[in-house]
């Protein structure tokens, strides 16, 4: 039950020690890293190459089925400067589509070397 203060009559919901208490623990939470996470490329939805911004960029899952004269024979999203993931991963994130995922081995026409 929160204290009252007696002169004022206004109820205190914790004491100072209690709030400095509760401030250390988030901050020792934060700084253990238990914060929340980003969220996974596992969990984010994929890109279709149906989607009309991707289809505005070329994007394709396989940059192998890209047009040849469009894109250099060595560009793919895991080498790319927008690409979130690491060259190994399947599919990450990507800042040309927030919130989706990109094939690691796809292209589009935004791509640009890391």
């Amino acid at each position: 039950m929160p204290k009252r203060d007696s002169k004022t009559q206004v109820e205190i919901p914790m004491t100072r020690r209690q709030f400095v208490r509760s401030a250390g623990a988030a901050a020792a939470v934060a700084a253990a890293g238990l914060t929340p996470r980003p969220t996974a490329a596992s969990d984010l939805p994929r890109v279709s190459e149906d989607d009309p911004m991707a289809i505005s960029l070329n994007y394709v899952h396989d940059a192998g089925n890209a047009d040849a004269a469009k894109r250099a024979s060595d560009s793919y999203c895991y080498n790319c400067v927008l690409y979130a993931g690491a060259a190994e991963d399947e599919w990450a994130g990507c800042s040309v589509f927030p919130g989706k995922a990109v094939a690691g081995k796809g292209w589009c026409s935004v791509w640009a070397k890391k």
